[in-house]
C-alpha cells in the first residue's frame, strides 16, 4: 500500500463559529468548504492538508481530552519555519493565547503548547 498523506484532521468543537473565529483569524487558516445538511461541519486549508471541524454542541471534550493527553499524548502539532517561531508564539500571546507550555526544546527544534477553545491540545513546532 502507499497512501500520498493526510487528507484531513477532524476535531469536535461545541460552537462552531467560534472554532472557525480561532482557526481562521488566529492561526491563519481558511475555510474551504462548509457542509450544513447531516453533521454541521466544515474544512480548513492548513497548506499541506486540512482540518474539519465538527459542531458537536452537547459533547464535554475538555475531560475526554485532558484524558488523552495525559495517557495518549493526543494532540495536533503544526509546524512553521524556525525564523517565524518568535513572531508566532507573539502573536498567539496578543490574541490572549495561554501558551500552557514553551518554548520548550523538542529534538532538534522547539516547540509551544495551547488549547484552542474546545480544548483540542496543539502544538507548534520550528525546527532547528
Amino acid at each position: 500500500m502507499k497512501l500520498d498523506g493526510i487528507h484531513h484532521i477532524a476535531l469536535n468543537v461545541k460552537d462552531l463559529d467560534r472554532a472557525e473565529r480561532f482557526y481562521t483569524d488566529v492561526l491563519g487558516f481558511k475555510v474551504t468548504h462548509r457542509f450544513t445538511k447531516g453533521l454541521n461541519h466544515l474544512m480548513l486549508d492548513t497548506g499541506n492538508s486540512a482540518i474539519a471541524l465538527f459542531e458537536a454542541p452537547d459533547l464535554e471534550v475538555k475531560d475526554a481530552m485532558d484524558l488523552l493527553s495525559k495517557t495518549g499524548y493526543l494532540h495536533l502539532a503544526f509546524k512553521v519555519h524556525r525564523d517565524q517561531f518568535p513572531a508566532v508564539v507573539d502573536e498567539l500571546k496578543k490574541n490572549n493565547v495561554t501558551i500552557d507550555n514553551g518554548p520548550v526544546k523538542r529534538g532538534d527544534g522547539e516547540s509551544i503548547y495551547f488549547n484552542d477553545p474546545d480544548h483540542n491540545h496543539l502544538e507548534i513546532h520550528c525546527d532547528h
